[in-house]
């Protein structure tokens, strides 16, 4: 199935440890923070502080928007800065300052034990062909340009913040990532374990 996501469609809740506000893009199933296999989100987060623990599984982050922020992943700090990305595991004590102010950021957090995960971003003005035989994929445009994407014969538009969202297609997928002036797109891949 494919599905394009719009922004504007996006479903909204509070952080699990209730210190803010995620826009949920993508789950596996369910609405519950606690019982899922993956979950696409992006926070705007307006204060340095802890994050929310997710035992068992693990994360990707992306810095969006803003100046950046330091991370304080177990004693390990890591700087991020925009379209800049840091993996860690779900029951890390961790904790954020930011840089200089609010910042928006972009998260996968999946369970490794059911799934290998593929993250990545795409930055460049060309066409891109990407074959993918993956479970589950999903495209992200963080793009303030329209972006065209072509999957199965099918063509796709895609405004900023827009997704498309790919499961249970079987075959070997071709898609082309359409060209523009600056592409700025993060393609997701989960492989059933």
């Amino acid at each position: 199935m494919i599905e394009l996501l719009k922004a504007v469609n996006y479903k909204r809740m509070r952080w699990k440890n209730g210190a803010g506000y995620t826009v949920e893009l993508a789950r596996s199933e369910g609405d519950s923070l606690e019982l899922f296999d993956w979950r696409i989100s992006m926070a705007d987060v307006k204060t340095s502080g802890d994050f929310s623990k997710f035992n068992g599984m693990q994360r990707i982050l992306t810095v969006l928007d803003g100046q950046g922020i330091v991370l304080n992943i177990d004693n390990n700090f890591r700087r991020l800065k925009t379209l800049q990305s840091v993996q860690f595991n779900g029951d890390s004590n961790t904790s954020c300052e930011l840089i200089d102010g609010s910042i928006r950021d972009f998260n996968l957090i999946y369970d490794p034990q059911k799934y290998h995960a593929r993250y990545q971003w795409i930055v460049d003005s060309t066409n891109s062909e990407i074959f993918s035989s993956a479970d589950f994929i999903f495209i992200f445009n963080q793009s303030l340009e329209l972006l065209k994407v072509e999957i199965a014969q099918q063509i796709f538009y895609l405004d900023h913040q827009d997704s498309l969202k790919i499961d249970n297609e079987k075959l070997l997928k071709n898609i082309v990532l359409g060209q523009q002036i600056l592409k700025k797109i993060c393609l997701i891949e989960l492989i059933k374990i």
